[in-house]
């Protein structure tokens, strides 16, 4: 017996890997939640290496010294890339994901849970993005966190958590901490699971649209196309992480805004760059609520692309507007946001 019979044995894993799936599953854009999961692991496990050497502190530069420190040693600086450009993976594949499961109509009954879930997922990696650009404490970080807690200011009793008065004793960088290596993975592993049962009790959806009878195989297939591309993309990661370092500024000054944030937070800048800080809670709120809505708007059961001209033509309209966003905030130099909420 091998050690893999030994284990699936013993750990009673053959209702999972026996289940049949459509051949269509092992496609690379049906793998693409699985290539996200190996992502979230090694994100896991350079997260907690990094935490030993992280000190959390505003005060006398520690926060901004230590990661110093991890860019000043090769092994620690190539750590801290991989986190850093498989953050930036997880985001984009995300993007891809939730794209794809759109155009398939994925969200479709009984699978609306699943869009729900995933939706919070993707909230939850911008945060979880955020409050790490914010751990730097560099000049990025230092805005980053500024916008933040004029944001919090402006939601008044809704943003209290996420405000210094809430525990006014503990530096708000410790809690930007514990919110980013506690609080947040905890939620994401908690929607992982709820999102990984989903899957399985509904099983994968169609491809294309088409209900038509297909060769079905076991999920152990798929499983191992997972482990396939997500090693691919974890190598691709090690190639850029040790030649291209993650980005770090100089240490944060508060009275300055000179940065503009990463690319997936660009659009938001441009909100910003139009119509101030008060705007952002005004539209990204509404594209939240319509984003979790998409199943109960459209509510027919067809899910062919081209039977569903109208939900693709918003699509397209709305990746229009986020890459425009995108792109006009990257042109335009960088602007003075804070401090001007009334």
């Amino acid at each position: 017996m091998s050690v893999a019979s030994w284990f699936r044995n013993r750990l009673g894993m053959g209702p999972i890997l026996d289940h049949l799936i459509p051949d269509h599953a092992n496609t690379l854009s049906f793998v693409l939640g699985g290539i996200i999961l190996v992502l979230g692991l090694v994100e896991g496990i350079t997260g907690i290496l990094l935490q030993q050497v992280y000190e959390p502190m505003p005060h006398e530069s520690a926060a901004y010294s230590s990661v110093l420190y991890l860019t000043h040693h090769h092994l620690w600086n190539f750590v801290r890339n991989m986190h850093y450009w498989g953050a930036q993976a997880i985001l984009f594949l995300v993007y891809i994901h939730m794209i794809r499961a759109y155009v398939s109509g994925s969200y479709k009954k009984p699978r609306e849970l699943l869009w729900i879930s995933g939706v919070v997922l993707l909230i939850t990696v911008w945060l979880l993005s955020f409050s790490g650009s914010v751990l730097k404490w560099d000049q990025e970080g230092v805005e980053a966190l500024g916008h933040n807690l004029e944001l919090t200011n402006y939601l008044g009793p809704f943003g209290y958590w996420f405000s210094p008065e809430f525990a006014h004793q503990i530096p708000f960088l410790v809690r930007m901490n514990s919110a980013h290596v506690t609080i947040l993975p905890v939620f994401a592993l908690v929607l992982v699971g709820l999102h990984l049962y989903l899957l399985r009790i509904h099983g994968m959806s169609s491809l294309n649209g088409t209900p038509l009878a297909e060769r079905e195989v076991p999920y152990s297939t798929h499983f191992k196309k997972m482990i396939l591309y997500g090693s691919i993309a974890v190598g691709i990661i090690m190639v850029i992480s040790a030649v291209v370092s993650a980005p770090l500024s100089t240490f944060g000054n508060p009275k300055i805004e000179v940065t503009k944030p990463d690319w997936y937070m660009l659009w938001v800048y441009a909100i910003e760059d139009l119509g101030g800080l008060q705007t952002v809670p005004y539209i990204l709120a509404p594209a939240i609520i319509i984003m979790l809505l998409v199943p109960f708007i459209d509510r027919n059961l067809e899910t062919s692309p081209a039977k569903r001209k109208l939900m693709m033509a918003l699509l397209v309209a709305a990746l229009l507007l986020y890459v425009g966003m995108t792109i006009f905030a990257a042109m335009t130099p960088p602007q003075s946001h804070l401090g001007m909420m009334k």
